[in-house]
């Protein structure tokens, strides 16, 4: 995620030494034993940007030592195995944390929530919530995700972000709880109306996150906290956790967030209570960031994006053209389940969404298909999703369709419809999807086929 990290140039660039020329010294030693000795651990593959993956200083440590005099040097890589694929041709071994299979899933469920009936109901609903449930396979997940549904008297949040924000209350519940009683904590239910004692912490807890954020940090020290006015661990409310660091022969106490997505979710918090203008401002600073995506996913899901000032935010993405930065967006229209939102997206696109060349993960497909279900829920006339050379597979493509058609004649809005009737059309959108250059596969065809997306004129699908 680091800047710095990604425009590396030279193995001297990400050397954690002292100095530059200390830097210098140490690689000149093992240039001249040819990388014997020496393993560099890159640690998270899947957070460097695509066009990385294929011409950069990693991939020639990784495919290419000899071109830096490192024929012996040893590489260890950890990455998501979605992301990871354009490794396997050119190492040596592979190790897969596969977390939990869907019967070992199922067995979780059981035991956590005492018995196979509620362990049922909790499957069910998530075979509705196709984002919740890819999540699952992370025992950590897994663990969240049957507390929130205990918690949430048996029922599910559909997105992250309501993940995240039930996680922070339940933290703040249990806060409350162990100072005042359990009565107490319970009265807590949004992030919006705490306690006035529990107020002003939140508020440096939150703002620690939002500068976190912006300075891209993780880890904070116990004298960053106390400049944000959480002076111990107790002051973050549960929030924080805490780790020994040693350096030389002194140790001293760092802390983080107990999830990433935690932070981001309390950044987006912070910004939320910004005046508008201030919001763009900050949103400009981070735009191209590394904790942007994540960050303006949240923002959305809070703010709706209703203003006319970030609209503006939103034509501009359109208007730049870079796909990676929409797809952003379309995760966003996600989390904040707005059809109104998308219809004004559709509005500044033209007609068309063209993410080709584009590789789309599960989740990916998930945000592009409710996108194109919510366009065609509240337009009339033509839309045209490009998706060509996607990577889209017979999985993805389950994530796709099982979007898309909620787009459905019986869910066809009535400003919609009255739209259509006025038009003198016989339906409300005609849909053309592009999918050339796929391997959907003969499941992910019948998917498409299969009659349940109800606005689909043209199907491509040559590969």
């Amino acid at each position: 995620r680091d800047p710095t990290i990604q425009s590396a140039k030279s193995v001297e660039d990400v050397i954690p030494a002292e100095s530059r020329s200390q830097a210098e010294k140490v690689m000149a030693e093992f240039r001249r034993c040819r990388g014997q000795n020496l393993l560099l651990v890159m640690d998270g593959w899947d957070e460097l940007p695509l066009y990385l993956h294929t011409k950069s200083l990693f991939q020639n440590l990784i495919a290419y030592p000899e071109t830096l005099n490192l024929h012996f040097s040893s590489v260890i890589i950890t990455s998501r195995p979605i992301a990871s694929s354009d490794l396997y041709r050119c190492i040596s071994s592979r190790v897969e944390i596969l977390g939990f299979t869907p019967t070992e899933v199922k067995d979780y469920f059981t035991e956590a929530l005492g018995g196979e009936s509620q362990a049922q109901k909790l499957q069910d609903q998530l075979k509705e919530r196709s984002l919740i449930a890819a999540s699952c396979f992370l025992p950590l997940n897994a663990a969240i995700i049957s507390h929130l549904f205990r918690a949430q008297n048996y029922s599910l949040p559909t997105t992250l972000h309501e993940v995240f924000t039930l996680l922070v209350v339940g933290c703040l519940k249990r806060y409350v709880a162990k100072q005042k009683g359990e009565r107490e904590g319970q009265s807590i239910v949004s992030l919006d109306d705490l306690p006035l004692d529990l107020r002003q912490f939140f508020t440096n807890v939150y703002t620690l996150a939002y500068h976190g954020v912006m300075d891209n940090r993780v880890m904070f020290p116990l004298e960053y906290l106390k400049t944000h006015g959480l002076p111990t661990i107790s002051e973050t409310l549960g929030l924080m956790q805490g780790v020994e660091s040693f350096t030389s022969l002194e140790s001293s106490p760092s802390f983080y967030f107990l999830h990433l997505s935690v932070q981001e979710l309390l950044a987006s918090f912070y910004i939320s209570k910004l005046p508008t203008e201030e919001q763009v401002l900050v949103f400009g600073k981070l735009f191209g960031e590394p904790r942007f995506a994540a960050v303006f996913r949240f923002f959305t899901a809070f703010t709706k994006l209703e203003s006319d000032e970030l609209r503006k935010i939103v034509a501009y993405i359109v208007q730049n053209g870079d796909k990676s930065q929409l797809l952003y967006l379309l995760h966003g229209m996600y989390e904040a389940q707005a059809p109104s939102l998308c219809q004004f997206v559709g509005s500044q696109l033209g007609g068309e969404l063209d993410l080709s060349a584009t590789p789309l993960s599960p989740v990916d497909s998930l945000t592009v298909g409710y996108f194109i279900s919510c366009i065609c829920l509240t337009t009339v006339g033509e839309f045209k999703a490009v998706l060509q050379n996607c990577s889209l597979d017979d999985y993805r493509i389950t994530f796709f369709v099982k979007e898309l058609s909620k787009c459905t004649s019986s869910a066809i809005t009535q400003k919609a419809m009255l739209a259509v009737l006025d038009a003198g059309l016989s339906s409300g959108l005609e849909l053309t999807l592009d999918l050339w250059n796929n391997d959907v596969g003969a499941e992910g065809a019948a998917l498409l086929c299969g009659g349940s997306i109800y606005s689909l004129k043209t199907l491509d699908l040559c590969y």
